[in-house]
């Protein structure tokens, strides 16, 4: 049915939600002096991370990266791939299908990441926010890796496990499969497959 699997890297195949809360609140803190509440936190949510800054108030954005980058890479060496997520990529490499990765990360917070770089190398494409002007929710990111992998939309799936995965998916007239395991939101998106294992995703391959 689908013959190019593309995914989502945080909340999908990395439990990246305390490391990237860590550093975020860290850099928060330096500046207003308070942490944000859960509620002031999410309209930085889903956007590259300059962008979610100047969100969060930060005018000076070179700097505020840095101190930011300083806590990420600290949060980073505590993370993990979620349950199963090793497995399933080797099994899809062993299925000689092309993989791809869809991020609203930048090039630079993929090649900290000490737990992603011990397979992101089995990907085919890998498109983070330095690779196209506009990023999910739009379609481009995912366009773009569909035009690396020569895939068409009808046979491509992607797998995330937010609001803007699922339209980013929809923009581009691709099938979307929630991660529930990753998402704290999977009441309310929309998506053609819900998947509760990463191994769930092999019965909708054969």
């Amino acid at each position: 049915m689908f013959k190019y699997v593309v995914f989502d890297v945080d909340g999908t195949m990395v439990d990246t939600e305390e490391a990237v809360m860590y550093a975020y609140q860290s850099v928060i803190f330096q500046k207003h002096g308070r942490y944000f509440t859960e509620e002031e936190l999410l309209k930085g949510y889903g956007v590259p991370t300059p962008k979610s800054l100047e969100r969060y108030g930060f005018t000076d954005i070179e700097s505020a990266m840095e101190d930011y980058y300083k806590y990420l890479v600290e949060g980073f060496k505590r993370c993990k791939a979620f349950d199963g997520i090793n497995e399933l990529i080797d099994t899809l490499k062993s299925m000689n299908l092309p993989l791809a990765v869809v991020t609203s990360r930048c090039g630079y917070e993929i090649k900290i990441d000490s737990c992603l770089q011990g397979f992101i190398d089995k990907f085919d494409a890998v498109i983070c926010s330095d690779d196209t002007e506009k990023h999910k929710p739009d379609a481009q990111p995912l366009l773009k890796a569909m035009e690396r992998l020569g895939a068409s939309p009808e046979e491509t799936i992607y797998i995330g496990d937010t609001l803007f995965d699922s339209q980013c998916a929809g923009n581009a007239g691709v099938k979307f499969a929630l991660a529930i395991w990753g998402s704290n939101n999977a009441d309310n998106i929309d998506a053609e497959y819900y998947l509760k294992t990463p191994s769930q995703l092999l019965d909708l391959l054969e």
